[in-house]
């Protein structure tokens, strides 16, 4: 399970590093692609592979799913490391996510995956999230 927040600078090649804690648990495989809230998300295989099977073949999906599919997939790269520990985030990805060259970004971790966000948008979200934190724990957890 991923947790904590970590904050770097994409440099003008799109290289961002990742924290040394997730970087164990993202072996060969994993994925960087598109997540929630215009995030970008690093799945490991076995959260990328899950995802795969839950969306059905083109000629069974619904347009809903067959959106889903492509947008997900169209954006998608493998998580290659390099020496320094870096991923290089695409040029559409930075794009789609609003992610300026030399600008920096949250790295945090999400539970099953990690996400990148935009510093200045992370901050706002966060923020919000924050302020409306018990609300939403009495709406999230169940009490018995």
């Amino acid at each position: 399970m991923f947790s904590g927040t970590y904050r770097f600078r994409i440099d003008a090649k799109g290289r961002l590093a990742i924290p040394v804690r997730f970087r164990g648990d993202l072996p060969v495989g994993s994925h960087i692609s598109i997540g929630p809230e215009t995030a970008l998300a690093i799945y490991p295989p076995d959260e990328w592979s899950r995802l795969g099977q839950q969306l059905p073949a083109p000629l069974s999906a619904t347009p809903e799913e067959r959106s889903l599919t492509r947008v997900l997939n169209s954006l998608a790269i493998p998580a290659e490391f390099d020496a320094q520990g870096r991923v290089t985030l695409s040029q559409e990805q930075r794009r789609w996510a609003g992610i300026e060259p030399n600008s920096t970004v949250a790295v945090i971790g999400a539970g099953s995956v990690v996400e990148i966000w935009p510093e200045a948008r992370w901050d706002s979200y966060q923020s919000e999230a924050l302020g409306s934190f018990t609300e939403t724990v009495n709406k999230v957890i169940r009490r018995e």
